[in-house]
């Protein structure tokens, strides 16, 4: 009778042990198929319908919510909207959200205004469609402007753009941008050298007409101009474009008013390509 019982003891004992490693087993492929950081960004993004583009800062953190491993996600537009997410590390659900439109913060309280330094940067680079790490930064500082304060943010990238923008810091709107394609040495060179290519022999003299015949139309440097800014041509009033030399080459220069914003643009005929772009308000 003890042996039986030992027998069944014995038994018992493996049949859990053998239920524990497949119990161990199926947690594990759980455990690794929780999903990533920026698989949990992508998802509240998504869900809002926010693209990456459009987002001045994100932050995102793991914590436990009733048991429950979930990243909370915290990211902010350039259009000062805020939103929140908690998201199920397990499966990427969404189990809770909510968004702020009204002005926000970075980091600490910025004194009552509505961004500091480190806001009005990720405003511009928000605003330009490009990430910190794109860019160097050649200026970043407080100002005052008609009794207001202001930053200032001025970078270029590596393609030959220069940007400038004023950031209101009390609302952080963007009073005014501008960027330029010709400060940058990479631009200049290519610049230069076609020149190079079209003086002083027959070569350089067809070079320069094939161009001419494949220059933009004004209509199509009025579009590529209107898509710049995200409007047609409807939304627009005292659009004046025209066909006009600078350094040498063929361009189109225009003007266009939306809202309370006034619009420059100087466009190349040659490949349409955005040379000079400035935005501010009509009332500076």
């Amino acid at each position: 009778m003890m042996k039986k019982n030992r027998i069944a003891a014995g038994t018992f004992a493996g049949t859990m042990a053998v239920l524990g490693a497949l119990t161990l087993a199926a947690a594990l492929p759980a455990f690794a198929a929780e999903i990533t950081a920026d698989k949990a960004e992508e998802i509240a993004m998504e869900h809002a319908g926010v693209k990456e583009k459009d987002v001045a800062h994100i932050r995102t953190e793991r914590d436990y919510e009733d048991g429950q491993l979930v990243y909370e996600v915290e990211f902010y537009t350039s259009d000062y909207k805020e939103y929140d997410y908690e998201i199920s590390a397990a499966d990427g659900k969404v189990i809770g959200y909510d968004y702020d439109a009204e002005y926000w913060q970075y980091g600490e309280a910025a004194g009552g205004k509505a961004v500091d330094l480190e806001g009005a940067k990720a405003a511009a680079l928000a605003d330009a469609g490009l990430k910190e790490k794109d860019v160097t930064f050649l200026k970043t500082e407080s100002d005052w402007n008609d009794g207001r304060e202001t930053f200032e943010v001025e970078f270029y990238t590596s393609d030959g753009m220069e940007y400038d923008y004023e950031i209101d810091a009390e609302t952080g709107r963007i009073v005014s941008c501008d960027f330029d394609a010709e400060e940058n040495g990479k631009w200049d060179g290519r610049r230069q050298n076609d020149s190079g290519k079209k003086q002083g022999s027959e070569g350089g003299s067809q070079r320069e007409t094939t161009a001419s015949a494949d220059e933009i139309t004004q209509d199509e440097a009025k579009k590529i101009a209107l898509e710049k800014a995200g409007l047609k041509e409807n939304q627009v009033s005292r659009l004046r474009i025209h066909k006009d030399r600078d350094d040498g080459r063929t361009v189109y220069e225009g003007e266009f008013i939306y809202g309370e914003t006034e619009y420059e643009f100087e466009i190349s005929a040659a490949d349409g390509r955005i040379l000079d772009w400035e935005r501010e308000s009509i009332y500076d």
